[in-house]
């Protein structure tokens, strides 16, 4: 039920392979219980379990005892030092019925959903003592891709993110590199991707930088360790524009440590969010600091611009109907800001995906924007436009000329793209004259 899911399944009309993979699982796990007369509690935990509280039909379906809630990362020893005595209270069924009233650092809430005969129950355990960087241990074997954490929480405070929600805590570059050279001796990597929600924030403190000035020393030093290391290529998961742009020599000092060159493109996902001023600034101001709200169409070019010199390539994300208050105008902002960066910077290289509003972080009572249902003709235009410039742009001109596979590969890739590239824009003009003409405009 990610923004992902939500979009690409317009709205779960459709099943997601995560869905489908998800309810086999649980069969199988129910299947095996059954066969073997097993009263085992089932336990469903990390960064997901939110979901549960909006399809909670799922609890029952699945016959889950308890959904696990907290920093937990999908591994028990990141409750290192509680884990025992987790299991020690499971095991003794402390949970069935645990006394709100007495100190534990485990809270227990049955949640009832719906009402009448579609009434539903899910127990909820609740751990929220975050774990130290300390008690956070290093992988032993290797992780998919290549990837490693450099930090946790975010400190922008954008409204409609969680991870805004938990404290920031950076792994120290010796640690990084640590976690590196596990996938380099176990699992043959090459490259380095390293996962934080914002590396521009690295090393800072929030609460004491003023105007959320990138650390760049910390960033120089982080990035120096992770190409000690012996990879041969690294790029960040996540990062801000405005965190890009904030130090002038923060980008072309970094592409130096790590090589980015015209054969060595380094990926970024970025937040564009919106092209609409109003709702950048009232759900994502920070997001921007130090720069203001009215100045967030000059950010995302300067932005653009500045990453493409030194060989970055962003991949934009966008929210659609974003906290269901989205406007006509402010998705026509959107259309137009992508078409302005189209026509200043012909050459610029980024893509833009669209993807449909959730609801998390401080806009968690808010919900879900139903693509499949409410779908306005200018928001079918933010689709259209964003999808006919990553056909344009991002396949046509310059897919070939990333990546690290091989260049036979990567031009098959391009050419499967090329060829099947145009289906979705097809199909979104079938589908705008079907609705009448004021969706034909958006196209």
């Amino acid at each position: 039920m990610g923004p992902v899911t939500m979009t690409f399944t317009y709205g779960r009309k459709q099943t997601s392979y995560d869905e489908f993979y998800n309810a086999h699982l649980h069969r199988k796990i129910n299947e095996a219980k059954k066969k073997n007369g097993s009263h085992a509690k089932v336990i469903v935990g990390a960064s997901g379990t939110w979901q549960y509280n909006y399809d909670p039909k799922k609890i029952q379906e699945y016959g889950l005892y308890a959904v696990l809630e907290g920093e937990l990362g999908g591994i028990a020893p990141e409750i290192d030092g509680h884990a025992g005595q987790f299991f020690n209270k499971l095991i003794g069924g402390e949970f069935d019925n645990m006394n709100p009233f007495v100190k534990s650092d485990f809270k227990v809430e049955v949640k009832e959903f719906g009402r009448d005969a579609e009434k539903f129950h899910g127990r909820f355990i609740h751990y929220w003592d975050e774990p130290e960087i300390d008690d956070i241990p290093d992988i032993v074997e290797p992780s998919m891709h290549g990837m490693v954490e450099v930090m946790r929480g975010c400190g922008r405070g954008c409204k409609f993110c969680d991870v805004t929600l938990r404290p920031l805590r950076y792994y120290p570059p010796e640690k990084v590199k640590r976690e590196i050279e596990v996938n380099i001796k176990k699992g043959g990597q090459r490259n380095a991707w390293l996962h934080s929600d914002d590396i521009f924030v690295y090393g800072l403190d929030p609460r004491k930088t003023k105007n959320m000035a990138p650390n760049r020393e910390a960033l120089e030093e982080l990035f120096t360790a992770v190409m000690s290391a012996g990879v041969v290529h690294t790029n960040p998961t996540h990062g801000t524009l405005a965190g890009a742009i904030a130090d002038e020599k923060l980008i072309p000092n970094i592409s130096k440590i790590i090589n980015s060159s015209s054969t060595n493109k380094i990926g970024i996902q970025c937040g564009f969010e919106t092209g609409s001023l109003r709702l950048i600034g009232k759900y994502a101001d920070r997001k921007l600091s130090p720069y203001k709200p009215e100045e967030w169409h000059w950010v995302v070019k300067e932005g653009v611009k500045t990453l493409n010199e030194h060989h970055w390539i962003p991949a934009f994300t966008l929210i659609m109907g974003l906290d269901n208050a989205e406007t006509e105008e402010d998705a026509w902002d959107t259309i137009r800001l992508i078409s302005e960066l189209e026509k200043e910077q012909p050459e610029s290289m980024f893509t833009t995906t669209p993807l449909t509003f959730v609801p998390i972080g401080l806009l968690e009572k808010s919900e879900f924007f139903d693509i499949g249902n409410e779908m306005t003709a200018a928001q079918l235009g933010v689709m259209y436009k964003t999808w006919q410039h990553n056909f344009k742009y991002g396949i046509q001109k310059f897919m070939n000329k990333t990546g690290q596979n091989g260049p036979l590969r990567r031009k098959a890739f391009t050419t499967l793209a090329k060829t099947l590239g145009g289906v979705p824009l097809s199909a979104m003009e079938k589908y705008a004259r079907k609705k009448g003409a004021e969706h034909r405009k958006s196209n």
